[in-house]
């Protein structure tokens, strides 16, 4: 019985050797671009002040070198405030694609929400028109 369990033990950690030595190590290795081109992003819907919004934007892309990227932190609006974008994981093209991110929140006010952009060693400012408030239902006879 003990000879079965040292044999069961020298098993079990060949197993263990074995697969830590298949096991790949992951690295964050930086992905690279030429150019963002911020006046070119798009926005899925419209926003408006005081009203959550969900949508995405995309911004497109010079100069991809093909490489698998994940999320970010995100980063927030500034000007009108209550907005988040987040990078959405994907892979470049090589050359010219873009880039997704999903924003999330309620802008606090109508005016600009934007997003500072940071990828591929690349920096640019996406602008993002926000509508003022909702229209209040008035009461009938006014």
């Amino acid at each position: 019985m003990r000879t079965i369990r040292i044999l069961g033990l020298g098993v079990l950690a060949f197993f263990a050797l074995q697969a830590c030595e298949k096991e790949e190590e992951l690295t964050n290795e930086p992905v690279s671009i030429a150019e963002l081109t911020c006046p070119g992003a798009v926005f899925t819907g419209s926003a408006t002040a005081g009203t959550t919004y969900n949508g995405v934007f995309t911004v497109p892309y010079n100069g991809g070198d093909g490489s698998t990227y994940g999320s970010n932190n995100g980063v927030s609006s500034t000007g009108v405030m209550g907005l988040s974008a987040i990078l959405v994981p994907g892979t470049l093209a090589q050359g010219s694609g873009m880039l997704t991110y999903s924003v999330a929140g309620t802008p606090n006010t109508g005016g600009i929400a934007s997003f500072v952009i940071n990828f591929g060693g690349q920096t640019c400012t996406v602008s993002m028109a926000v509508g003022g408030s909702p229209v209040e239902p008035q009461p009938l006879g006014q």
